[in-house]
C-alpha cells in the first residue's frame, strides 16, 4: 500500500516539473506566420476601431472644403416707384415718372484676410485629434484583446493544477484516516487536511467564474475575426519578438513620440488657432456689390397740372440706373466684449498646456513603472525556475526518501507534493503579468501594432 503512493507521488512530482518548464519555455516558441494579418483584419473589421478613423477622414475632408471663398450673390429685382399713397398701386399711368424696371445685381462677400485659413487649420486639427485618439484606441483595442486570451489560458493552467491539488488532497485524507483508525495519525492532521480541500474548492469555484466572464468578453472580439482566432502561442511568440527590442529602442523613444503625448500636443494648437480666429471674429468684413436697372420705356407723360392739360413730349431722359458699392461690418457690440473673449481664449491655452505637462508626468511615471513591474515579474519568473520549484522537487525527493527509511510519515510528503503546485499554480498569473507589462509598454509607446501596415480601417 505504501509503495502505491510512493509512486503516485514520484509520479505527480515528475508532472509538476514536466509541465512548469513546459510552460515557461514556451515562449521560445518561432511566431507562426499569420499573426499580422491576422491583427490587420480584426483592426478593419471591428467598429470599435474604424469609428475614429472615419471621424478623422470625415474631418479632413472637410477640413480642404473650409478655406473656400464664399459665392458671389446674384439678385434680380422689380422696381417701381415713387409709390403713390392709398390703394392705387398703378405704375403705368400716364402721369406717373418712369421709375419702374428690372434690376439686376451681384455681390461678392470678402472675409477678412486669414480667417478662412484659420477655419481650415481648426477642423484639420479635429481630424488630427481624431487620428491620434484612434491611434490610441487600437493599441488598447489589441492590448486588451491579447490580454483576455492570455488572462484565459493562464486561468485555465490555473485551475488544473488546483484540482491535481484537490486529488492528492483526497488521498491524503484517505491515506490518514487510514492511519487515523489504526492509531497512527491524529485527528486534527485529517480535519486540517479537510479544510484545505474546502479552501481548494472555493477558489476552483472563484477561478471557474472568473473564466466564464473572461470568455463572454472574448465574444466581443471573436466575431469580427471568425474561425481564424489568434492563439496564446502566436501572441506569446509575437510578443517575445517585440520584448526583446524593449530595452534597446523603446525605452529610447522620446515621449513626444507618445500618441496620448500627440494628442495634447494637437489640442494645445488648435486652441492657440482658435484664439487667432475669434480675434479676427471681431475685425471687419466686406462687401461688394454692383446692380443694373433696366427702366422701363415711357414715351410721353400727361401733365395734369392746375393751369393745364396736355401731352409732354419727351419730357425727361429715361436711361438706365446703374450703382456699386461697398457694406461693410462694423464690430460695435462684439468688440465691447472682445477683452472677455481674449481672457478666455489666453486662459484656455493655458490649461491646455498644463494639460500636456501633465501628461507628460504622468506618462513618464508610468512607463517607468511598468518597465520596473516588467522586470520585477520576469526576475520572479526566473527565481521560480531556477530556485523555487527545483527546491520544491528536491524537498519532495528528500522527504520520500526519509519516509523509505522509516522517520516520517507520508502523509508529510503529500504535503509537500501539494505546497509544490500551489507554487506551480501562481506561476501562471506571474507569467501573464509578465506580458501584460510588456503589452502596456507596447500600447504606450505605439510599437503594438506590426509594422509596415496601413491601420486606419
Amino acid at each position: 500500500m505504501g509503495n502505491h503512493y510512493i509512486h503516485i507521488l514520484k509520479y505527480t512530482a515528475l508532472l509538476i516539473y514536466f509541465v512548469f518548464f513546459v510552460q515557461v519555455d514556451a515562449s521560445n516558441l518561432d511566431s507562426p506566420s499569420g499573426i499580422d494579418g491576422k491583427i490587420n483584419e480584426l483592426l478593419k473589421k471591428h467598429p470599435e476601431v474604424s469609428l475614429k478613423f472615419l471621424e478623422a477622414k470625415e474631418k479632413e475632408f472637410r477640413s480642404k472644403h473650409a478655406d473656400v471663398y464664399p459665392d458671389p450673390k446674384i439678385g434680380f429685382a422689380y422696381r417701381s416707384y415713387p409709390y403713390r399713397s392709398g390703394f392705387d398701386t398703378d405704375r403705368a399711368r400716364p402721369d406717373t415718372p418712369s421709375m419702374t424696371g428690372k434690376e439686376y445685381s451681384i455681390a461678392q462677400e470678402i472675409p477678412f484676410p486669414g480667417r478662412l485659413n484659420l477655419e481650415k487649420q481648426i477642423l484639420k486639427n479635429d481630424s488630427e485629434l481624431d487620428y491620434w485618439s484612434g491611434v490610441w484606441i487600437q493599441n488598447e483595442f489589441i492590448r486588451t484583446y491579447f490580454e483576455l486570451i492570455l488572462s484565459v489560458a493562464a486561468i485555465e493552467r490555473e485551475l488544473n493544477d488546483l484540482q491535481n491539488i484537490e486529488k492528492q488532497l483526497y488521498t491524503k485524507v484517505k491515506l490518514e484516516s487510514t492511519q487515523y483508525v489504526s492509531e497512527q495519525f491524529k485527528l486534527s492532521n485529517v480535519l486540517k487536511t479537510k479544510n484545505q480541500i474546502e479552501r481548494i474548492k472555493d477558489r476552483v469555484i472563484e477561478k471557474t467564474i472568473t473564466l466564464k466572464e473572461l470568455k463572454q468578453s472574448l465574444d466581443f472580439y471573436s466575431k469580427y475575426i471568425g474561425s481564424n482566432s489568434i492563439t496564446e502561442e502566436e501572441i506569446i511568440a509575437y510578443l517575445t519578438k517585440k520584448e526583446s527590442n524593449i530595452e534597446q529602442e523603446l525605452s529610447g523613444d522620446s515621449l513626444s513620440k507618445f500618441p496620448l503625448i500627440q494628442y495634447a500636443e494637437v489640442n494645445e494648437t488648435k486652441a492657440i488657432v482658435e484664439s487667432k480666429k475669434d480675434e479676427i471674429l471681431h475685425l471687419p468684413d466686406f462687401e461688394v456689390f454692383v446692380s443694373y436697372m433696366q427702366r422701363r420705356r415711357k414715351p410721353f407723360l400727361l401733365d395734369s397740372g392746375p393751369l393745364n392739360l396736355a401731352i409732354m413730349d419727351n419730357p425727361e431722359f429715361a436711361g438706365d440706373l446703374w450703382s456699386a458699392g461697398v457694406t461693410v461690418r462694423v464690430p460695435v457690440w462684439s468688440l465691447s466684449k472682445v477683452d472677455e473673449l481674449n481672457q478666455s481664449n489666453a486662459i484656455k491655452v493655458q490649461r491646455l498646456q498644463k494639460e500636456k505637462e501633465k501628461e507628460r508626468i504622468r506618462l513618464k511615471s508610468e512607463y517607468q513603472a511598468t518597465i520596473e513591474s516588467w522586470l520585477g515579474n520576469k526576475q520572479r519568473l526566473d527565481n521560480f525556475k531556477n530556485n523555487l520549484l527545483p527546491s520544491f522537487q528536491k524537498n519532495i525527493k528528500s522527504s520520500l526518501s526519509s519516509y523509505s527509511k522509516g522517520d516520517s510519515v507520508l502523509g508529510e510528503s503529500y504535503d509537500f507534493i501539494a505546497e509544490s503546485l500551489e507554487m506551480q499554480s501562481q506561476v501562471h498569473q506571474i507569467q501573464f503579468k509578465r506580458w501584460s507589462s510588456v503589452l502596456k509598454l507596447l500600447q504606450l509607446t505605439n510599437h503594438l501594432l506590426p509594422e509596415g501596415e496601413n491601420h486606419e480601417g
